[in-house]
């Protein structure tokens, strides 16, 4: 998987979201600390809409379809996505995501691989036959590997980190989930601090688990359910 950041993203993004709380408090947005202490403020409070004003885009490559679907889950703030389109590329020699579970059994390993390249020959063989792209691809399978355009706010990623970090998620997206922090961590010293103080597993967030099978991550808490 390879996820690059695009120009489009925010840089130092505290500044940002402490000059935008500024204006509307009548606050002081001359000066740098100051927005930076501004910002920090805002985060601790959970005014989560302040973090609507950061904006990310990126391109993640070799990512299966199904994990792209579940990206498409985090729709907070309205975000904008492309993806690969099977109408127009050739998907003859599609590549394709093998997970570990699978990986480590040599058995298993080849099965898997095989029915991939099955689905490679009938599409060959339906392409030689003169039937479009966009029909033939309904025979692709969830675990071919594709690319996104995404752009999205903090608000969303935040909660997207917060669910896809978690042990309880699913392996790809929390593989996806840490390279992308790890990617915005690297544009600048304020990056850096968001993804070590939000970019967190949600029990990580609020103190403790509510999941109903919780990983031991963090003690469980019991979430109450009025009737």
């Amino acid at each position: 998987m390879k996820i690059t950041i695009l120009n489009g993203t925010t840089g130092n993004p505290l500044q940002t979201i402490g000059e935008r709380a500024g204006i509307c408090w009548g606050g002081d947005v001359s000066n740098k600390e100051k927005n930076i202490r501004r910002a920090i403020d805002c985060i601790r409070s959970g005014h989560g809409r302040v973090l609507e004003y950061v904006a990310i885009e990126f391109v993640v490559e070799d990512i299966s379809a199904r994990a792209a679907r579940e990206i498409y889950t985090h729709i907070a703030g309205g975000p904008a996505r492309l993806q690969e389109s099977t109408r127009y590329v050739d998907c003859e020699n599609f590549r394709a995501y093998l997970p570990s579970s699978i990986a480590k059994d040599a058995e298993g390993s080849q099965v898997y691989l095989d029915c991939m390249q099955n689905i490679r020959e009938t599409y060959k063989n339906l392409i030689s036959l003169g039937f479009p792209k966009e029909d033939i691809a309904n025979i692709l399978p969830l675990g071919m590997n594709t690319k996104v355009v995404m752009k999205a706010n903090l608000r969303m990623i935040e909660n997207l980190m917060n669910q896809r970090l978690c042990k309880r998620a699913y392996k790809e997206m929390r593989s996806f989930a840490s390279l992308l922090a790890d990617r915005l961590a690297e544009i600048d010293d304020e990056w850096s601090q968001i993804a070590k103080n939000l970019f967190v597993p949600k029990c990580k967030k609020i103190g403790y688990c509510t999941e109903i099978k919780c990983c031991g991550l963090s003690k469980k808490k019991e979430v109450i359910w009025n009737v």
